[in-house]
This record gives structure tokens, sequence and C-alpha cells, in this order.
């Protein structure tokens, strides 16, 4: 029998404080942060299918503009870390 730890999904809720929302150079920073870790990231809003955060285009189709709420799932043994760093983007206005 194989012992270990079993990771648990941690989300996080924000809101897009980006000025322009979820645009292009946005996207490129949340992929770049993303392919870092060792999590396997997604990002859901209202009433649009969940994007791989490590994809610029499904991040675009999101249409996320400034002021929506975002739901941000981790799932590995860095999810504390690609969360905070993820939350730093959207609610800093884009780190950028």
């Amino acid at each position: 029998m194989k012992t270990g730890r079993m990771n648990k999904m941690k989300t996080r809720e924000l809101t897009v404080a980006c000025e322009h929302g979820l645009h292009l150079r946005v996207a490129a920073e949340v992929v770049k942060r993303v392919v870092k870790q060792d999590s396997t990231v997604h990002i859901h809003c209202k009433d649009c299918p969940r994007a791989n955060a490590c994809s610029i285009l499904e991040l675009l189709l999101l249409g996320a503009e400034n002021g929506t709420e975002i739901q941000i799932t981790a799932e590995g043994n860095d999810e504390d870390t690609i969360l905070n760093s993820l939350t730093e983007v959207f609610s800093e206005g884009g780190g950028i």
C-alpha cells in the first residue's frame, strides 16, 4: 500500500482589479508564473468554462473584465505559493 500526502485542491475567489481586465499582457504574466510551479492551475468565472492557466488563449477566452469575480484552483505541492502569486497579479493591476 502506498502512503504519502494526498493533495487536496485549493481554491481562491477574487475580483479582477486590472484596469483593462484579463488582457494579453496579464494572461502572459499568469502563464509565466504558473509554468514555474508544479501545481495544476485553472481559472473560472461565472458562465465560462474553466481555463487552464498555462494557456494564454484559454485565459483570454474567459473575457474577464475589471471587476469580474474569478475562482482560481490549484492542485499540487505548491498550491499556496501559486495562489498567492496569482492573487498578486489580479489584485495589483496585472503585476505589470
